[in-house]
């Protein structure tokens, strides 16, 4: 399905990353970071999810914190 997004830069450099890193389309990375973010549990206690970019690692709280910040 094509569809057209708004990213923040970081998220953008860091599917942009993903994709790269795993041979990729940048849609196919957005749409595996999505997933894996919706299949994480909600609770506070759960571990952080962690995607790799090139910048280094950001966990599930950072993201949260940024998408806060909007």
């Amino acid at each position: 399905m094509r569809t057209t997004l708004t990213l923040d830069a970081d998220a953008f450099q860091a599917a942009k990353a993903k994709a790269a890193h795993e041979n990729l389309s940048l849609g196919k990375a957005v749409s595996q970071l999505i997933l894996q973010g919706l299949r994480q549990p909600s609770t506070k206690a759960a571990s952080p999810a962690a995607f790799r970019s090139e910048g280094g690692r950001y966990t599930r709280r950072e993201v949260e914190d940024a998408l806060d910040d909007e």
